[in-house]
């Protein structure tokens, strides 16, 4: 039984739900941005200036994601738990 294998997924689920959560947060930022009255349109202009292009995001594509992952993150930890309790119940039968 690999605990490894399963707890390096579950790195890998928390890394692409910080990376989703950060492209909403990007996406919603410029939806804040394009809403906005005008007021500072001058220093608006400026940090869109020196703001990287951005990628596309698809905002369903997003919000699937921030349902599916942290369910993928319980599955593995649910089956390390029961790795771990195969492994109790093995050495005490052992013992």
């Amino acid at each position: 039984m690999n605990i490894n294998n399963n707890l390096n997924s579950m790195i890998q689920l928390e890394k692409q739900l910080e990376e989703s959560t950060a492209k909403l947060a990007k996406l919603n930022n410029t939806s804040a941005n394009a809403h906005d009255n005008g007021t500072n349109l001058e220093n608006n202009q400026a940090k869109q200036d020196k703001i990287e292009p951005q990628e596309e995001v698809n905002l369903a594509n997003e919000i699937v994601k921030q349902i599916e992952l942290p369910i993928a993150y319980s599955v593995n930890a649910n089956v390390v738990s029961v790795q771990n309790a195969t492994h109790q119940a093995l050495l005490d039968i052992k013992a």
